[in-house]
C-alpha cells in the first residue's frame, strides 16, 4: 500500500552530491556532504532536507 508521501527534488539532488566518485579531486571531497538528517513537511506530504543537520566533513 503506497503511503502518499513524496520525495523533495532537493533531497534527490543531495543523495546524488554524497555518493561516491572516483574521478573526484581532493577539493570536492572535504565539501562532500558526509551525513544529512531528512524528515517529513510540515503537511507530512513530502521527504524534505533539515537544513539544520547537514555535515560537511573537512580538513
Amino acid at each position: 500500500m503506497a503511503s502518499g508521501v513524496t520525495v523533495n527534488d532537493e533531497v534527490i539532488k543531495v543523495f546524488n552530491d554524497m555518493k561516491v566518485r572516483k574521478s573526484s579531486t581532493q577539493e570536492e571531497i572535504k565539501q562532500r556532504k558526509k551525513a544529512v538528517l531528512f524528515c517529513l513537511s510540515d503537511d507530512k506530504k513530502q521527504i524534505i532536507v533539515e537544513k539544520a543537520n547537514i555535515y560537511i566533513l573537512g580538513s
